[in-house]
């Protein structure tokens, strides 16, 4: 399979992507983006034959998620509009090795600027996630059945819900070395990860790191895996580059282009404006899992829990929370 991806992605303009709780992320360098379009112009900064390569062979999964709204072979001007065409004109004309016997190992979606269409109804869809739903609901059988709150593919209805069951479901689970309470046993994971067990080895040396940002930072400062990115304000470095431009937007340039209609309170980003938005709204979505009482964010409910329910076990900034649904 990972031939097979390989191949296509050199040799046309079709851009993979992973997709991870609610954001779009860079395949090669897993910079996370709100938006279709700001992932598709910071494709710019890859050498996308010497990258991926290296990415796929730490890239586990069955099939790998691709853009085609702008699809081409880079090897020719002819037109091409479908990913299985394109895949039978490279083969056709210019005899790349593809093994069709194992699958295509890609799936196709068309990123737009303010929607995701579905290549099978042709429907469109305000977030990529919503296009997950609609997929696993309408069109069973036709496609792998797709986790909306993950990404993650399964090969049928029944391991999705497994799936769901185990990571998802908010049910409390405790922590069999601190005896921390969590919500699920995907929040179990990640503390264990966090707090007893560092997984992420060094790729140059024996350390281990808790996460793969940690990681990256480490390779980065410590064997020189890859440029430092600088702020050219200020002394401070980043591991990855929209985590740096998001610092000068903010720092520095002060850019306030986002404005609160209702009070005038300004801010650099958009998703940062729909959080401030919640406190002029009614609704309550966070709910404590303690008291039963409810909060507009997430951040006050944190409060709450950390001022009234917090037990001396558990650790700085893990608690129970558990989303309304509406």
């Amino acid at each position: 399979m990972r031939k097979n991806v390989i191949q296509v992605v050199i040799k046309s303009t079709v851009m993979p992507f992973r997709w991870l709780r609610s954001s779009y992320r860079c395949f090669y360098c897993y910079d996370v983006f709100r938006e279709p379009k700001d992932l598709k112009h910071h494709q710019n900064v890859h050498s996308v034959e010497e990258e991926i390569p290296k990415a796929m062979e730490n890239y586990w999964e069955p099939e790998v998620y691709v853009d085609i709204s702008n699809i081409s072979c880079r090897l020719c001007t002819e037109t091409i509009t479908e990913l299985y065409q394109l895949v039978d004109h490279l083969i056709l004309k210019h005899e790349i090795k593809f093994n069709k016997d194992i699958g295509m190992g890609m799936n196709a979606f068309k990123l737009e600027e303010f929607s995701v269409n579905c290549l099978i109804c042709d429907h469109r869809f305000s977030t990529f996630g919503h296009l997950l739903i609609h997929t696993n609901k309408d069109h069973k059988g036709l496609s792998e059945v797709l986790c909306d709150i993950c990404g993650q593919h399964f090969r049928s209805a029944k391991y999705l819900r497994q799936h769901i069951r185990n990571e998802h479901t908010k049910k409390p689970v405790v922590c069999s070395l601190c005896g921390l309470t969590v919500i699920s046993k995907n929040k179990l994971r990640t503390h264990m990860q966090n707090f007893h067990n560092h997984r992420y080895k060094c790729y140059a040396c024996s350390d281990h790191f808790a996460t793969h940002y940690k990681r990256s930072q480490h390779m980065m400062l410590a064997h020189k895996s890859r440029e430092v990115i600088k702020c050219s304000y200020c002394p401070r470095s980043f591991v990855y580059r929209s985590s740096m431009m998001r610092h000068v937007r903010e720092t520095h340039l002060q850019e306030r282009t986002a404005i609160c209609t209702v009070c005038g309170w300004r801010s650099f980003a958009q998703y940062d404006l729909q959080k401030h938005m919640m406190k002029h709204s009614n609704e309550r979505n966070f709910k404590c899992s303690d008291c039963e009482k409810a909060f507009k964010t997430k951040k006050t409910m944190r409060q709450h829990y950390n001022n009234i329910h917090q037990k001396p076990k558990l650790h700085d900034g893990v608690v129970n929370e558990i989303m309304l649904s509406k």
